[in-house]
């Protein structure tokens, strides 16, 4: 039979630890919906610790009259707790794996380095023990929380930088009917530089920002016709030209794929179509690689070449 003073301050001490594991489960819901919003896995929601059995297992673990079957049920429940956290451990691997991270850095398959004072043998093991795998519990859960804090922010900078690179075609129908480079001028009929890509579609079709940005010019530009230019990151600018419609104006932010513009043929031009340019100050640069950068199939028309 357990000494009543110890066994209220085990008693005591397991309440903290449980409301502890029920703190966390609150947490736990709002990174269950984030990895879910990831698409990482269907069932991630279920790996959160359910807030009404922690609040059943404090009131078992708190009760006056500690029975072996309340006892029972708190260890059955205990080992449902570590099977859950077998499963974050297993998330918490693949999110390392899929984000390119340091598995040495992230381990999800050891506990962390913890220590403290021996503990002098006490009469009411039985609840002591537990106590020592509650703690033991939490521990683990504080870590994985920490580390899957760390790994969320490491994918969404990622997932923002790369949203504000020039990503993919500006158009989803069409194809590339004039590459960067030189070439025949359609109206002047004289060999010049042709500092973009352009992509024939048809009229008043969408065009779209391939990378986040700020909008910096959205008018009239000489033989560009209808221009919107957006600044990207990395002293980029996008220029989308010919336009029949422009849909933004000066200082707005736009996300990427957000339409811009419509297809048009204004300024010189022979038909309508998107004139795209990839600018780094005051300079065109070959936009080719950043129209490769995404799979064609997002951006553009099935079976639309790229190299046409």
């Amino acid at each position: 039979m357990f000494h009543t003073h110890k066994a209220r301050r085990s008693r005591g001490h397991a309440v903290v630890i449980i409301l502890a594991v029920l703190a966390f489960s609150l947490a736990g819901a709002g990174l269950g919906f984030w990895v879910g919003q990831q698409a990482v896995t269907p069932n991630v929601a279920s790996i959160t610790i359910d807030r009404s059995d922690l609040v059943k297992l404090v009131t078992q673990f708190d009760s006056a009259s500690q029975t072996s079957s309340d006892m029972d049920a708190i260890v059955v429940r205990l080992g449902e707790m570590q099977a859950q956290l077998m499963r974050i451990n297993a998330l918490g691997e693949r999110l390392v794996e899929m984000s390119g991270l340091n598995a040495d850095e992230f381990d999800f398959e050891n506990p962390p380095p913890q220590g403290g004072p021996e503990q002098g043998p006490v009469k009411d093991y039985t609840i002591k023990e537990l106590a020592s795998e509650l703690t033991s519990v939490v521990s683990l859960i504080q870590d994985r929380e920490r580390k899957l804090d760390l790994i969320q922010d490491f994918i969404m900078e990622k997932d923002l930088a790369t949203k504000a690179l020039p990503a993919g075609w500006p158009v989803r129908s069409g194809y590339v009917s004039s590459k960067y480079g030189f070439r025949i001028h359609p109206v002047k009929k004289v060999r010049l530089f042709h500092d973009g890509v352009d992509f024939a579609s048809p009229r008043g079709s969408p065009i779209f920002a391939v990378a986040d940005g700020v909008v910096t010019f959205s008018g009239r530009k000489g033989g560009y016709g209808k221009v919107v230019d957006i600044r990207h990151i990395d002293g980029l600018v996008t220029r989308y030209a010919h336009n029949s419609r422009n849909l933004v104006k000066v200082g707005q932010m736009v996300h990427q794929g957000q339409k811009i513009a419509s297809v048009g043929s204004t300024g010189t031009a022979t038909g309508p179509h998107v004139h795209f340019e990839v600018r780094r100050g005051d300079k065109a640069i070959n936009p080719m690689p950043y129209l490769r950068s995404k799979p064609r199939q997002t951006l553009a028309a099935s079976g639309a070449d790229l190299d046409s």
